[in-house]
C-alpha cells in the first residue's frame, strides 16, 4: 500500500538587517580585503501530515503511521553560493503533534536561500550532509521493529521553493517511502531457529546488509533498498553456533513494502582451524574458528560469504607457521562477517594479511573485531609487495562493520597497497569505509600512507564517510 506524507502551508518569520554606526574617515581604515556578505536566515513553519495508510512508518505494528517527539526532517535546498545544503528541522515537541499524530508542525531555519528546487528527507538521519542519502545507516541495524520504525524507514519527496530576499514558500510535497521492509524468520530443515539468532547478513551483489542482535524471539526487521527480480540474493545467518546460508533469485522486493520472509537455510560448515590437515577453501555460509596450528593456506571461495568466530591465522609465534600465501586469500568477490576478536597475518615477507584480486570486491561487516597485519612489506588488508606477483594487485575495499585494524609491513599501507618500485609499483583498487563501521585503525610502514598507496605504489580512491571513526598510528 503505498504510503505518503504531506506538507503544507507556510510562512517566512525572520529577518536579519545591518546597523552602521557613523563616524570620521581618520577614524576608518580602509580593510585591505573585501569583507563577506553577512549571512541570512529564513526560519519557516510548516505543518506535515500523514496519510494515515501503509504500516511501515508506525510506533506500532497495527499501521498507524504516528510522529514521534525528537524526530526531524532534512531539508534540501540551493544557497546563494549555488551549493546544495542541508537543514535539518527542530526537534519536534508534545505541542507540535496533533490529530492522533498524523500531523505535526516543523520549524526549520534556512541560510542564505534562493528560490528553486527543494527536496525533504525523512527522517533527518537519512541524509548527508551534502543532501545526498545516507544508505550507509542501513549497513549495519539491530533488527528491532522499533529502531526500523523511528530511524530507518526512509520517505523523499521533491518539490519548488518560491520567494526571494525574506520572503519564502516552501511547496506542498507529497513524501514516498524509498525502502523495502523484511520481517524475517528463519529455519534450518523446516525447524524455527529465529530466537537463536544473532546475526543475519543479505546481500544483493551491490549491497550488503547486516543485522546485530542477542538471541531473542522477536522476528529480525531489517530495512533494505528495493531489489529487481533478475537479482540473486545472499542470506547468512549466524547463532552462537553454526552459520547457515541460502542464496535466492528471482525475488522482487518493491519500495513501500512490508515482505514476511520466511527462510530456510542449509547449514553451512564450521570449521575449526586448529584440527586442519590440509589447505582449506570456505564455501559460502562457512563458519571459520580456532587457531590454525599448520602451515596452510586458507582461500574463500568466489562469492562466498563467510563468517570469522574468533579465529587465528599465523599472528604470533607459537607454532611458527610459513608459507607463500597471504593470512586469508579471497578468490573473487568475497564477504567477511566479523564475530568475536579475529587476527590474521601474511605467512612470509611480502604477503598481505587478507588479499583480495584486482577486479573483485571484498565487503567487511559484522560487530565483532579483526585485527590484520602484512608479513613485512604486505599491507594488513589489501596487496603485497610487488616482486610477488600472485599478491602485487589487489581489488576493492569495503569496511562497513566492526572493530578493524590494519596493519602494514615496511613500506605497506595498513589499508590498500604493499610496497612497490619505481619501475614496479603494487596497486589497489578502490577503499570505502562507511560510517557504519564501530572504528578502524591504520598503521603505515614507512613511506606509506596508513589507508591508501603504499611507497612507491599505487591505490585507487579512498572514500572515509566519517573521520572521527578512523585512527591512525605511526
Amino acid at each position: 500500500m503505498k504510503k505518503t506524507f504531506s506538507i503544507f502551508s507556510m510562512a517566512a518569520l525572520f529577518f536579519v538587517g545591518a546597523i552602521v554606526t557613523g563616524c570620521s574617515n581618520e577614524d576608518v581604515s580602509k580593510p585591505s580585503t573585501p569583507q563577506p556578505t553577512p549571512s541570512k536566515s529564513i526560519t519557516l513553519t510548516t505543518t506535515v501530515s500523514r496519510d494515515g495508510e501503509g504500516n511501515t512508518r508506525a510506533v506500532t505494528k497495527g499501521g498507524v503511521k504516528t510522529f514521534a517527539v525528537g524526530e526531524q526532517i532534512a531539508v534540501i535546498y540551493t544557497n546563494t553560493s549555488s551549493e546544495r545544503v542541508v537543514s535539518v528541522s527542530n526537534a519536534l515537541t508534545v505541542g507540535d503533534i496533533t490529530n492522533e499524530g498524523k500531523d505535526a508542525k516543523i520549524t526549520v531555519t534556512l541560510t542564505d536561500p534562493v528560490a528553486g528546487s527543494v527536496d525533504y528527507i525523512y527522517p533527518a538521519n537519512m541524509a548527508n550532509s551534502d543532501g545526498t542519502t545516507n544508505y550507509s545507516t542501513l549497513c549495519m541495524q539491530d533488527g528491532t521493529w522499533a529502531t526500523l520504525s523511528s530511524k530507518l524507514d526512509y520517505a523523499k519527496g521533491s518539490g519548488e521553493m518560491t520567494g526571494s530576499g525574506s520572503e519564502f514558500t516552501l511547496p506542498s510535497i507529497a513524501l514516498a517511502n524509498q525502502l523495502a521492509i523484511c520481517k524475517f524468520k528463519v529455519k534450518n530443515s523446516g525447524s524455527e531457529i529465529t530466537s537463536s539468532i544473532t546475526g543475519l547478513t543479505v546481500s544483493d551483489g551491490i549491497n550488503t546488509y547486516t543485522v546485530s542482535r542477542p538471541a531473542t524471539d522477536a522476528p529480525i526487521y531489517m530495512a533494505i533498498q528495493p531489489v529487481s527480480s533478475d537479482k540473486t540474493l545472499s542470506f547468512v545467518a549466524n547463532n552462537a553456533l553454526n552459520s547457515y546460508y541460502k542464496n535466492v533469485t528471482s525475488l522482487t522486493l518493491a519500495a513501500n513494502n512490508i515482505y514476511p520472509l520466511n527462510v530456510t537455510m542449509t547449514q553451512g560448515q564450521t570449521k575449526d582451524l586448529s584440527t586442519l590437515g590440509a589447505d582449506y577453501e570456505a564455501q559460502n555460509g562457512d563458519m571459520l574458528t580456532g587457531k590454525l596450528a599448520a602451515n596452510h593456506k586458507i582461500s574463500i571461495a568466489a562469492g562466498a560469504t563467510v563468517t570469522l568466530n574468533g579465529v587465528s591465522i599465523n599472528y604470533d609465534d607459537s607454532p611458527a607457521l610459513s608459507g607463500s600465501f597471504a593470512g586469508i586469500t579471497c578468490l573473487g568477490n568475497a564477504t567477511l562477517i566479523v564475530n568475536g576478536t579475529n587476527y590474521v597475518k601474511g605467512f612470509s615477507s611480502g604477503y598481505p594479511g587478507i588479499f583480495i584480486p584486482s577486479a573483485s570486491t571484498l565487503t567487511i561487516t559484522g560487530d565483532g573485531t579483526l585485527f590484520a597485519a602484512g608479513h613485512e612489506h604486505g599491507a594488513g588488508i589489501g596487496s603485497g609487495r610487488s616482486n610477488i606477483d600472485a599478491v602485487k594487485n589487489c581489488g576493492n575495499i569495503i569496511i562497513q562493520g566492526g572493530t578493524i585494524s590494519g596493519t602494514g609491513g615496511t613500506g605497506a599501507a595498513g589499508i590498500g597497497s604493499g610496497a612497490g618500485a619505481d619501475e614496479n609499483p603494487s596497486s589497489c583498487g578502490n577503499i570505502t569505509i562507511k560510517s557504519s563501521v564501530t572504528q578502524v585503525y591504520a598503521t603505515a610502514g614507512s613511506g606509506a600512507e596508513p589507508i591508501g598507496r603504499g611507497d612507491h605504489s599505487t591505490c585507487g580512491t579512498v572514500t572515509i564517510e566519517d573521520s572521527k571513526l578512523i585512527t591512525i598510528y605511526d
